[in-house]
């Protein structure tokens, strides 16, 4: 778009208008002022801005003195009174910035026959704390008491301040002051109090002052020494003002560094300006009308028309002229629209990332299924120490690649830091296992060592979250084995307590290729990796330790990381964690059902997930029937009777929600059939869309026996539903662990009559060859429940031993 009419060029019209009346007015009144009066002007000035400026220089010296008499009253303080060393940075914390340390300087006392130096001397430090100072208390320095400032004021009048001349700190190279004052005990000479002033501030202020005013300023201490000088030129007829002031005795003088006609003009175009504000006022008027014509009432109009469209329409709005404005309104709505279709495309950028999670999720949740299904099985069968070992090892890392996928289809969360913690008790043990088993294994296979030191107390137990502790250990474990090649990795783990809060800090070292000075700053963050190579020598998305960062700030820590290329990368996690005591009971309560002659139909598309379903139900006593998809189902349903349905959602012919559907929607019982959507999309729309359309339970894959086990035990009263002797089978639920749970239950909440109760129903439950051990140890344990106290911790085991045996 062409612009034809400036908005520049009317605002710069209006208001040269405006500058040349203004500028003509006071050069007519410049005329009748005198010279004589506008010297006498600017003297006077002068010397009021010199007092000014003293006074603005004495004024934070002089409130030092009160800090020095505060040090001095706490010097002749009884020393059982008060803690001098907590009191004086106190004091010194909350003191004006121009303090930069201070503090007592006790008499030194001869103790076998060598003096004693105890000085409590502070400073302040970059980070705004406070430091002492303990170099001037070493004899071999010559003894503070030798200094002038300390000889200024020995044995003199209490309240007496001495003020040392101007000196050059040989620490900062800054020009600073002491305010010194003696202190006694009992009428007797005690020490001395210091206060020293940086002056540099006080310096830059004055050099600012100076430029700011156009003075011309030189300084000098009692000594007639030059403390400072700013553009202090020297005249033919300059008028300087002179004054001496401070306890410290300066002497200032001060000139007017550029005398030009306009500056003494100055004062006289301000009194008559005075005389003609309201025509002033007037142009004024005309100036704001102006302005608000022509530009203020137009962007109040856009302002208003953007505020309403904030949605995405345009600006809609009469303006007529073709300047800056126009032109705005017009490229702002080209950038609406432009921005709408944008929007629309990430909405539908969005909406495919979410479909491929989705078939992601359930393209490798399917196969994981199957094989974290046959470990479960294979688990149950008789196994070498070895074979089992590895078996476990398969399993938990398959079960830690689930984790895994869990956190990617929770990425958005991630980003935004929304990270939820499950707290529950867990023995720290139990995760010491979990990474030796895995990290000893892949160690091994690079011909790397691996240790674990742990510092933490034995047995100990913590209420926190296990899966998210256990995933930062295995990010960074991860890490350190893929980038390490030689040498070894290694965990120490070590537990601080501060003020009853617990820290456990863990430790991961390894020997590998170590990490850049500049990459270090760039690792915690999203995406990123140390260098741009990496993914391409090691693979890996950049993600691990973004998420332990922002896992370890949740759990009330930090993580830190100090690197040297080509030696090694030590990490650091401090972890908030609440140590608890040990749980006895499982945390995951698992009940087994009696469900011997009950009938299951299986609804899935993979011939591998089947087979571990069929297992997993036969196992149990099921008969299992199983069909390929939804229709087929439904169709099943309808023709025979089924105690449970194991239903998958996404299916060819008929998916599991049309299926769920069609069977809620017969006529006859088979409508009320115990339903389990078993799907590997785990996203928590598709579960609710199950359970709203009559799944009574999700089981999601790659599923857990244990977890099917209480699904089916919680809806026991619906899977009995179809057999006439359900009271029996619900009767058989009970196993000697769940009795023996329940009799821990009873004794840890001191129900003594259900205990009994509890205890009375396990000799059923127990062979033949042990009935007769079993009643000898019940009979000791009732006798003492009977007299309403706790029975022996010895019976209480060896009837542990006997259940565990059956």
């Amino acid at each position: 778009m062409q612009i034809r009419s400036s908005l520049r060029k009317k605002s710069i019209f209006a208001l040269t208008l405006y500058l040349c009346f203004f500028i003509a007015t006071i050069g007519s009144v410049v005329h009748l002022v005198l010279e004589p009066p506008v010297r006498n002007n600017l003297e006077r000035n002068l010397d009021l801005r010199t007092q000014l400026l003293a006074s603005q220089i004495e004024a934070p010296l002089t409130s030092s003195v009160g800090l020095v008499n505060s040090l001095v009253g706490l010097g002749q303080t009884p020393a059982n009174d008060v803690s001098l060393k907590a009191v004086i940075p106190q004091l010194l914390s909350v003191s004006d910035d121009i303090i930069v340390s201070g503090g007592l300087w006790p008499k030194p006392v001869l103790i076998d026959g060598s003096w004693r130096y105890g000085s409590l001397f502070f400073n302040k430090n970059d980070i705004g704390g406070l430091d002492q100072i303990h170099a001037y208390n070493n004899p071999e320095s010559g003894g503070y008491d030798n200094e002038p400032w300390y000889q200024s004021v020995t044995n003199a009048p209490s309240g007496t301040v001495s003020w040392s001349g101007v000196y050059i700190d040989t620490f900062t190279q800054v020009q600073m002051i002491t305010a010194s004052a003696p202190y006694y005990l009992d009428g007797q000479f005690a020490g001395v109090a210091t206060v020293d002033l940086s002056l540099e501030a006080l310096f830059q202020f004055i050099r600012e002052h100076a430029n700011q005013y156009s003075l011309g300023v030189v300084i000098r201490d009692a000594e007639a020494q030059v403390v400072v000088e700013h553009n202090f030129n020297l005249t033919e007829s300059i008028y300087i003002s002179t004054l001496d002031f401070g306890e410290f005795h300066w002497h200032m003088d001060v000139v007017n560094a550029k005398v030009q006609v306009a500056e003494q003009v100055f004062d006289q175009v301000m009194n008559v300006e005075r005389g003609i504000i309201p025509f002033l006022l007037l142009c004024v008027l005309v100036g704001y009308y102006l302005l608000n014509r022509y530009i203020v009432e137009p962007i109040v109009r856009i302002a208003q028309k953007v505020d309403d469209s904030k949605t995405g329409g345009i600006i809609d709005i009469t303006y007529d002229s073709d300047d800056e404005i126009g032109h705005l309104i017009n490229k702002f709505n080209e950038k609406t629209l432009y921005l709408e279709q944008e929007r629309v495309k990430a909405q539908a950028s969005t909406n495919a990332k979410t479909a491929f999670l989705a078939t992601l999720s359930h393209e490798i949740r399917t196969p994981m299924n199957g094989v974290l299904g046959a470990a479960q099985i294979l688990l149950k069968t008789s196994l070498s120490a070895d074979q089992r070992k590895h078996l476990n090892t398969l399993y938990d890392s398959g079960d830690h690649m689930m984790t895994l996928l869990n956190e990617i289809l929770d990425y958005s969360k991630i980003e935004q830091g929304h990270i939820e913690l499950d707290n529950s008790p867990f023995p720290m043990e139990a995760i010491l296992g979990s990474i030796d088993s895995v990290y000893h294994t892949l160690c091994a296979e690079k011909g790397l060592t691996f240790t674990v030191t742990s510092h933490v107390p034995k047995k100990r137990w913590y209420n926190s979250d296990k899966a998210r502790l256990r995933q930062v250990l295995f990010n960074l474990l991860n890490n350190a084995v893929k980038f390490t090649e030689r040498g070894g990795v290694e965990v120490v783990l070590n537990e601080e307590n501060d003020n009853g809060i617990t820290t456990l800090i863990i430790l991961v070292k390894d020997s590998g290729i170590g990490i850049s000075r500049d990459a270090q700053k760039r690792i915690f963050l999203p995406f990123e990796q140390a260098e741009s190579t990496t993914t391409r020598r090691f693979g890996g998305t950049g993600l691990g330790l973004a998420i332990v960062k922002q896992i370890a700030e949740h759990m009330g820590g930090q993580v830190q990381v100090e690197s040297q290329q080509d030696v090694g990368t030590t990490f650091m996690v401090r972890l908030a964690l609440s140590p608890c005591e040990a749980d006895v009971h499982p945390s995951a309560r698992t009940h087994k059902l009696n469900c011997q002659g009950l009938r299951s139909l299986i609804v899935e598309d993979n011939r591998t997930n089947t087979i571990i379903m069929e297992h997993f139900l036969r196992s149990k006593g099921f008969h299992c029937f199983s069909v390929e998809d939804g229709q087929q189902a439904v169709d099943a349903v309808s023709e025979q009777v089924f105690d449970l349905v194991l239903m998958d959602n996404h299916m060819p012919v008929l998916d599991g929600v049309g299926a769920i559907l069609a069977i809620r929607a017969m006529a006859g019982p088979e409508r009320s059939v115990l339903i389990f959507g078993c799907t590997a999309d785990v996203f928590k729309e598709t579960q609710e869309r199950l359970l709203d359309v009559g799944a009574d339970h999700i089981i999601a894959k790659p599923i857990v026996e244990s977890e099917l086990d209480d699904a089916l035990y919680h809806h026991a009263p619906k899977l009995f539903q179809y057999q006439t002797h359900t009271n029996e089978l619900l009767i058989a639920t009970h196993t000697p662990e769940s009795l023996l749970l329940d009799f821990y239950v009873a004794l840890d909440d001191r129900n003594l009559d259900s205990a009994r109760e509890t205890l009375n129903q396990m000799p059923a439950y127990v062979k033949k060859s042990s009935q007769e051990d079993l009643m000898l140890v019940i009979a000791r344990i009732e006798s003492y429940l009977s007299e309403a106290t706790f029975p022996q911790q010895d019976d209480v085991d060896k009837l542990t031993t006997l259940l565990a045996e059956q």
